[in-house]
């Protein structure tokens, strides 16, 4: 169970190494944000011209909705591109502990032989 964990704790931190360091992720949400900040600027200026409130809070929660809908979207390609990162780190993890495991196999095999040449008695011909 100890084993289980620790691997599941290894693997969760490798993960979450990846994802820190991608530095296109970061900068991609550093750009987002600076565009959320321009836009809610734009939307001051446009809806709130001495409108009643009742008018600008239905423009505004329209445009709300829409913003939610195209967060919904980039927040689902961001983390399907997380878990393609994931992924492929997984997939080299498990090939390259299949190739330790085939060296492992070549040379136990390569003991037992050791073993069995000891093990076998010298033939006495005279």
């Amino acid at each position: 169970m100890k084993a289980k964990t620790i691997l599941d704790l290894l693997n969760l931190s490798s993960n979450i190494y990846l994802i820190a360091r991608d530095k296109e992720l970061i900068e991609k949400i550093a750009s987002l944000s600076e565009k959320g900040k321009e836009k809610i600027r734009d939307l001051k200026e446009e809806f709130y011209e001495g409108e009643d409130e009742g008018q600008f809070m239905n423009k505004l929660m329209l445009k709300l909705n829409e913003a939610k809908q195209e967060l919904e979207t980039k927040i689902e390609e961001v983390a399907a591109t997380v878990y393609k990162k994931m992924n492929i780190a997984h997939t080299d993890d498990v090939q390259r502990l299949n190739e330790n495991m085939e060296q492992l196999r070549r040379d136990l095999a390569l003991i037992e032989a050791r073993i069995s040449r000891f093990e076998t008695p010298p033939s006495n011909t005279y």
